[in-house]
């Protein structure tokens, strides 16, 4: 079944600014003009904004479509975007800085700064040194999953809990990239200038450049009007909501919140074409950003049926190096599921660019729309008064395009709905539920979570046991578990498994909703009586197993419940951290004598739209097992949050 490029228009709406004093050719600029509105007019992206500049200042500014799809408010060169991995540069040029002050030397070991610092191979972390942080070459590949934390310990936690990883290449032999090493670094900035990351990139970075609608700080961002972004549909882009209880310090230094706009990424660049000099401040000498701009390591680069040319790409310090049909480019890309951005720096011309999206470009079917590396490539030649090219565009068909077609009769044993149970990377694909439905053209899978729509898929399928999942991002592979006869048990998608939703097993269950604003599943002969801080629940049939929940009330009245609670028990069990459901739990377990023998006590606690709540169960040690797999993991997976406190 071969799918035609489906393409959306929007009306374009846009911010144009000309910086007259600037020697650039008006008719360049006019075509440059002419091209990004033919790009929005023929791509699919809702929004997104353009800043070149030179090193003499800015040339081009504007923003095209709107913010979010379902409000008119329009993209700007004000408008604050996610920027992704870009934050690797700023994290770089920030160890330059106190490299420049005598506070780092590159090549010193980083237990040298942290001297507790360590993973799980010993001889292989005190080998790591700060350079090797910052060029993707330590060896430190698996990223712990975040602990969701937004403090500034969340960057201590990372770094002082690496004993369980192991580094898995020998230090500064292997280009491997690594957003934990860049963490580490962050982490490195903050305890040798004494300032938390966040602060100093706020008063070394974005004060003296101006960037006044540029931070890394969540807090802020309801402030700075801060996008969430779109998730990728089948038609078109999906606006994402917020999700709050996901959010994490951890991988900040590596880009996983920084928000920026055109307008500020622009004096970034000026400064670095510029010698590191922005207006009466130096960031960074010359040197420092030779240094960045050299190449420590390298990797393959784009094959010639990807568009490429089959040059390796090098690797400096936070930054990409490559020769680019006749140029040398440094560029680096962002991407965070649901915004992107790309910036490239054209060295032979003095000249760069950023393009910042309110979806994630980086996964974008390259078979069906232009990718954001071959759109920035352009941008910079049309800036220099060169043609455009297809640089970046695969030069072959899409090669998971078939012939094949699902008989009508199938069609049917595919439909249901699906829970994760397995996976998920920890930064969009987790927490999941699939439904398989029928569609305009067959059928279609939806992957949700909340009320967050985070895919939406056409199956195209292969083969009775393999679908091509098509929508505008990069195609996905569903390998469908079928039973003899044919019946679809589960399925794998995007290092994700999924099982059929067992219906008989929900029908054991009954939907309740302790307060206006939140609701879940109980067994169906469980009682449940309203309280009201929240609820208590018990099984008819065993008096010895009792259900407790905080659900509303003052965080006080909750967090003083929970450290109650924590007291009991600190002694006996530290807290751990799972998934279930949408939501990250923190969990702690005691054992206790009581008037059933002896009990097991667990609590399991989280914040969801700053309202602290947390569920205490207890039950017969001997029970304790089947009372969280009959009565906890149902009531986690199925909690849906309504709003706010009531």
């Amino acid at each position: 079944m071969i799918r035609k490029t489906r393409i959306l228009t929007f009306f374009l709406i846009g911010l144009f600014f000309l910086c007259p004093t600037n020697p650039v050719a008006a008719q360049d600029l006019r075509k440059l003009d002419h091209y990004l509105k033919e790009v929005y007019e023929n791509h699919i992206i809702p929004g997104f904004s353009v800043v070149v500049v030179n090193d003499q200042g800015l040339v081009y500014k504007k923003g095209f479509g709107k913010e979010r799809l379902d409000r008119a408010k329009p993209f700007t060169g004000q408008t604050v975007n996610a920027i992704g991995s870009l934050t690797k540069s700023m994290t770089a040029m920030a160890i330059m800085q106190l490299v420049e002050q005598g506070d780092l030397e590159l090549d010193t070991p980083v237990v040298h700064y942290l001297p507790w610092f360590r993973t799980a191979n010993k001889d292989m972390s005190d080998k790591v040194t700060v350079r090797m942080l910052i060029n993707n070459t330590s060896g430190l590949q698996a990223s712990p999953e975040p602990s969701y934390d937004l403090s500034d310990n969340a960057l201590a936690a990372l770094t002082r809990n690496l004993r369980s990883t192991f580094i898995t290449r020998e230090p500064g032999t292997v280009y491997e990239y690594s957003n934990l090493g860049f963490s580490i670094a962050g982490y490195v900035i903050s305890q040798v200038s004494g300032l938390p990351y966040k602060e100093y990139l706020d008063k070394q970075l974005f004060g003296p450049l101006a960037m006044k609608s540029t931070s890394t700080d969540p807090e802020k961002f309801g402030a700075l009007g801060a996008l969430e972004g779109h998730y990728q549909g089948i038609y078109q882009a999906t606006p994402a909501l917020r999700e709050k209880q996901f959010e994490s310090g951890e991988y900040i230094p590596a880009g996983s919140f920084t928000r920026s706009t055109a307008q500020d990424l622009g004096n970034y660049l000026m400064a670095l074409l510029n010698k590191g000099k922005f207006g009466n401040a130096r960031l960074l000498s010359e040197e420092s950003i030779a240094e960045m701009w050299s190449p420590n390591s390298s990797f393959p680069g784009l094959m010639e049926d990807e568009g490429g040319d089959g040059k390796p790409i090098q690797y400096g310090l936070g930054w990409m190096i490559s020769e680019i049909e006749g140029r040398k480019i440094v560029h680096h890309g962002g991407s965070t599921g649901k915004m992107s951005s790309m910036t490239m720096i054209d060295l032979t011309n003095n000249r760069a660019a950023t393009l910042l999206a309110n979806l994630d470009l980086t996964f974008i079917d390259q078979y069906q729309y232009p990718t954001i590396f071959n759109l920035v490539n352009n941008i910079l030649h049309i800036a220099a008064g060169e043609p455009i090219t297809e640089f970046g565009r695969p030069t072959i068909s899409d090669p998971s395009l078939n012939d094949f077609d699902l008989v009508e009769e199938r069609m049917e044993k595919y439909v249901g709905e699906f829970v994760q149970i397995k996976g998920g990377d920890f930064w969009v694909y987790f927490g999941l539920s699939m439904e398989i439905k029928r569609g305009d053209k067959g059928l279609e899978a939806m992957m949700t979570r909340g009320k967050n729509t985070i895919n939406h898929f056409e199956l195209d399928f292969a083969t009775p046991s393999l679908a091509i999942g098509r929508n505008m991002g990069i195609p996905q592979r569903f390998q469908f578990k079928l039973t003899p006869d044919g019946k679809v048990k589960g399925l794998f998608c995007g290092g994700v498994e999924y099982i059929r939703e067992n219906k008989l097993r929900l029908e054991q269950y009954k939907k309740v909703e302790p307060g206006s604003h939140l609701g879940f599943l109980l067994p169906k002969d469980w009682s449940l009586q309203k309280l009201p801080d929240g609820f208590t629940a018990n099984d008819p049939n065993d008096s010895s197993t009792r259900l407790r929940g905080f659900v509303k009330g003052s965080r006080k009245k909750v967090e003083d419940a929970i450290a109650k609670v924590s007291k009991r028990t600190s002694n006996e069990s530290p807290w751990f951290s799972i998934r279930e459901g949408q939501y990250v739990w923190k969990h702690q377990s005691s054992v206790r004598s009581g008037s059933h023998g002896e009990e097991v006590h667990t609590l399991f606690y989280n914040e969801m739209s700053n309202i602290p709540i947390h569920f205490e169960i207890t039950s017969k040690k001997e029970n304790h097992t089947l009372i969280l797999q009959q009565v906890i993991s149902p009531l986690l997976n199925s909690l849906e949050f309504y709003g706010g406190n009531q």
